[in-house]
């Protein structure tokens, strides 16, 4: 399937995109839904009130009987009666319409929450679009409909059918007894037709509901063309967002040059990515990021070590996984054994240097070898080796 050209529809709907659609009035719900619970709760009214209903329609017939014979079929008269029937058949009927309109809030409001827009009443002229209208009568979703309806058409008269067939009998011996016999024999095959059609109009409610969610979810689902306008739309052009956040780290380095010129060493990518760490052996703990940034902040780091005399160190997988955290950050573990080698290799060659100037100074010719445990790797797991060497993923070893 096809957008306008925009590809092949393959994600799923985004939250923005289904409220958009909620906006609109356009929901993922079930009409069989709605008229399955509607009849059900109908029925158990009239059922529940038949007896008081009945009583009430007797007592106004006879009334309206006895009214015409003592006084007639005058005007007044007629208007009298009509005006009485007019409210026996509403407080009749008010139980029973009330249920109904009951039954849809609910089975409206377990479907889809409560959804208030006017945009399906306001006037479009697609929708009275002769030729749209004609495209829609042999679409996918309303040959459907169709089918489901001739389905539940069918169903329907066949219960009635079997019901009849079966009580037959009764049928005929009712003309044999007084006229509320009948009614009731009559009254208790109704009763069991309603039930019947009320137990196929919910299984109808519950596979519709599924079917219609199913199809709201497939008309809902966007092409990558469309996640990523959306995305432009929402956060912003993507060029602009990396201008953004560059414009950030500039800040953040602004107010980081002192802490990379008193930095311990700087992992770099080696070009792209630069970060400075810091670590505090009288307050123990693990080595933090002092200072990080990319591109020109990158180089603006590197300039400020190379002045400062603090070793850059190349490090590729390291100077990503540490450019992911946030300033002031302590090293995870799982990078302690890469830090650590970086760290030893570090400490090592500012031990040597301090040697040689002793040396010097003492006008020594040999300087003495470096001591290979390191408070560093004590700290972070014992690891050593080269700063260019193992994964910055990489567990600590000897914990």
């Amino acid at each position: 399937m096809s957008d306008g050209g925009t590809g092949e529809k393959t994600e799923e709907a985004s939250p923005q995109k289904i409220k958009q659609a909620r906006d609109k009035g356009q929901v993922a719900k079930s009409q069989d839904a709605i008229q399955a619970l509607s009849f059900v709760i109908v029925f158990s009214i009239v059922a529940l009130t038949l007896s008081s209903t009945a009583s009430k329609l007797r007592e106004f017939l006879v009334g309206a009987i006895d009214t015409a014979m003592r006084r007639g079929d005058d005007l007044p008269t007629v208007l009298s009666v009509s005006w009485e029937a007019i409210f026996v058949l509403a407080e009749c009927c008010l139980p029973a319409m009330g249920g109904a309109w009951v039954a849809g809030f609910v089975a409206n409001y377990m479907q889809v929450g409560l959804v208030l827009t006017t945009e399906p009443l306001t006037p479009d002229i697609k929708k009275i679009n002769p030729v749209d209208g004609f495209k829609n009568l042999f679409s996918k979703k309303k040959l459907v409909e169709s089918l489901k309806q001739i389905l539940k058409f069918a169903a329907v008269s066949y219960i009635a059918y079997s019901c009849l067939r079966d009580a037959s009998r009764e049928v005929i011996l009712a003309i044999r007894v007084d006229l509320w016999t009948g009614v009731y024999i009559g009254g208790q095959i109704i009763v069991t037709i309603a039930k019947k059609i009320g137990l196929l109009f919910v299984i109808f409610a519950v596979a519709d509901f599924f079917w219609q969610r199913h199809i709201f979810n497939k008309d809902m689902m966007m092409s990558k063309y469309d996640v990523k306008q959306e995305y432009k739309q929402s956060e912003g052009d993507p060029h602009q967002k990396a201008e953004r956040k560059q414009l950030a780290e500039e800040l953040l380095l602004h107010g980081s040059q002192q802490n990379v010129a008193n930095a311990d060493a700087v992992v770099v990518n080696p070009a792209h990515v630069a970060v400075a760490i810091k670590y505090d052996r009288e307050k123990g703990g693990a080595p933090r990021i002092v200072a990080k940034g990319m591109r020109k902040n990158a180089e603006t780091i590197k300039e400020i070590a190379r002045e400062a005399g603090v070793p850059i160190l190349r490090n590729v997988p390291l100077a990503q996984a540490l450019h992911k955290l946030d300033l002031e950050e302590e090293i995870p573990e799982e990078l302690y054994e890469a830090v650590a080698e970086v760290l030893n290799f570090v400490f090592e060659l500012r031990e040597k240097e301090q040697q040689r100037a002793d040396s010097r100074k003492k006008g020594a010719k040999n300087a003495a070898p470096a001591d290979p445990k390191k408070p560093a790797a004590k700290a972070l797991a014992g690891a050593s080796g080269s700063p260019g060497k193992g994964p910055a993923t990489k567990g600590p070893r000897g914990r």
